[in-house]
């Protein structure tokens, strides 16, 4: 497929899609964070639904079907703040994005932790087909000893993006942010909906995701959604930035890109399985430029015989999904990637480094106990080292200097547990993370840093899980959330947390609290 084609093809998916029936449908996005998406996904977790739950954000069509009594979603709780009314042809709605939430570490040396931000969100439906999302918001922060010397290391936020340094005090460092996300989104029938923006995405039915998580910040895309009989099939082209120069400065970051699709089945009214790929390349090299590569605008899978008819070495990967609707309360669900994968070196079990793949087996009780809204989860995952790196550090699975995927990077076993529960506007939740993984040396990869070139590691052979500087890691933490403003996810929150990180010869302790009032939009993660 040749450049001109490439367009071609493009062009003919939207213009097919825009002469489709001219049915409404809701195109906006509901929130991706966790604590307003458990009321969804036990609703959809009866057999009498067939929406697939793997990617996420939801839209509104979806939301608009459950009933209020029935999921009880915080979104829904407020009858006289509801969503625009979708039989207006415009309607526009501009909130604001607020984080007041200050802080205590214990430790030695013990410090203060806040973070101020500011920003707006505006959310329009422009006539009955077309939506448009913005948010903008600045802020300043300090963090935890752990997640400052993550700062410091890769001059980027968690999830957030560039980190600008708003002082020189080297124990209790300040930086700066800038957060910008938004999305035109077209749903011309039931069929389809086409989306082009900068925005994050989740791409599973777990806590963690092996295929595509929102831990790094948000992204250009463009993503085209069909759904057909029990199918859901998804294209995303995005492009991303390597930001691995050691000078940490963006003359210095340079371009990546990314094409990812799922294909998802409902086999059974029980059953959910999908089929996943990917691939990353990077924009240029010392010898060309190559910009976005148009043979991988193909929506169709699968890309391997693509990469190999263009003699490339791009990073590709493979994955399969299931979901088990095992009763109505209860499921299961898990994950497979492949990132290399040969037979031969797997039944040998010499520990080749080129075997390298990751699995995730999860499962969700809703109303445990029979107790409405009571919720309970347990997670396992694991890693073999060098997955998601590539020989080519700007081929990485990451995007600005943050896995796409699991934030452990590589080379680690973990288990999560929740445990949640919901009455009326008040959300708690108790959350346990042990993780063993094996760190990497100075000099030596071991495999879990995803953002260095495998080429460096030091055998062919006898590479295990956790190799290495073996280190354990516990997280559990307990915090209380009051949803002050269900339409625009305003919630007070207070909270406690507790870091263990240990080894052979020392051990880390951070305890920490507290306490504040945020506009939550997106998912945080401190627990890697």
């Amino acid at each position: 497929m040749n450049k001109r084609q490439g367009f071609k093809f493009l062009l003919i998916c939207i213009l097919s899609s825009i002469i489709g029936n001219n049915v409404f449908s809701q195109a906006l996005n509901y929130t991706l964070n966790r604590d307003y998406l458990w009321g969804f996904d036990n609703y959809y977790n009866s057999k009498e639904q067939n929406l697939q739950t793997f990617v996420k954000p939801y839209r509104y069509t979806d939301i608009k079907l459950i009933s209020d009594t029935t999921a009880e979603c915080p979104r829904l709780l407020d009858k006289k703040n509801k969503s625009p009314d979708p039989a207006k042809k415009s309607a526009l709605e501009i909130s604001p994005i607020i984080s007041a939430v200050a802080g205590y570490q214990a430790t030695s040396p013990s410090r203060f932790v806040n973070d101020l931000a500011i920003g707006g969100n505006l959310s329009m439906n422009l006539g009955e087909q077309f939506a448009l999302n913005l948010k903008a918001f600045t802020g300043r922060a300090a963090f935890t000893t752990y997640t400052d010397s993550v700062i410091k290391e890769t001059h980027v936020i968690p999830g957030i993006g560039y980190a600008y340094k708003s002082n020189n005090d080297s124990i209790n460092t300040q930086y700066a942010y800038e957060y910008y996300s938004g999305y035109l989104s077209y749903s011309p029938n039931k069929i389809f909906n086409v989306q082009v923006g900068q925005d994050k995405h989740f791409w599973g039915d777990g806590y963690r995701s092996l295929f595509l998580s929102d831990v790094a910040a948000p992204y250009p895309f463009l993503k085209i959604t069909t759904n057909v009989w029990h199918l859901t099939y998804v294209n995303l082209y995005t492009i991303m930035k390597d930001v691995t120069n050691p000078s940490g400065l963006k003359k210095d970051w340079l371009n990546k890109y990314a094409t990812f699709h799922y294909l998802g089945w409902n086999a059974t009214k029980r059953i959910n399985i999908g089929l996943f790929e990917s691939i990353v390349w990077q924009g240029s090299d010392s010898s060309r430029y190559r910009g976005y590569d148009v043979n991988y605008l193909n929506p169709i899978m699968f890309f391997r015989p693509t990469e190999y008819s263009l003699g490339s070495s791009d990073n590709a990967f493979l994955g399969f999904s299931f979901k088990i609707k095992m009763f109505r309360k209860q499921q299961l669900y898990g994950q497979l990637l492949l990132d290399e994968f040969l037979l031969k070196e797997l039944k040998a079990q010499k520990g080749w480094w080129g075997n390298k793949q990751a699995f995730q087996a999860g499962f969700k009780s809703f109303d445990l106990f029979k107790i409405r809204k009571l919720n309970f989860q347990t997670e396992f995952n694991y890693v073999r080292p060098y997955t998601y790196a590539h020989g080519s550090v700007q081929q990485n699975y990451g995007h600005y200097n943050q896995p796409l995927a699991h934030p452990l990077g590589a080379n680690f076993v973990e288990s999560a547990t929740f445990l949640n529960y919901r009455y009326k506007r008040v959300f708690l939740e108790a959350k346990c993370i042990y993780a063993v993984y094996g760190a990497d040396s100075a000099t030596t990869d071991y495999g879990k840093n995803i953002f260095i070139s495998y080429s460096n590691r030091p055998h062919e052979y006898g590479n295990y899980l956790t190799q290495g500087f073996q280190k354990h890691l516990i997280t559990t933490s307990l915090r209380v959330a009051y949803i002050v403003d269900a339409r625009a996810n305003l919630k007070i929150e207070l909270g406690a947390a507790y870091r263990i990180e240990q080894n052979n010869y020392e051990t880390k302790n951070t305890p920490f609290v507290f306490i504040g009032i945020r506009t939550d939009l997106y998912n945080l993660y401190d627990d890697y």
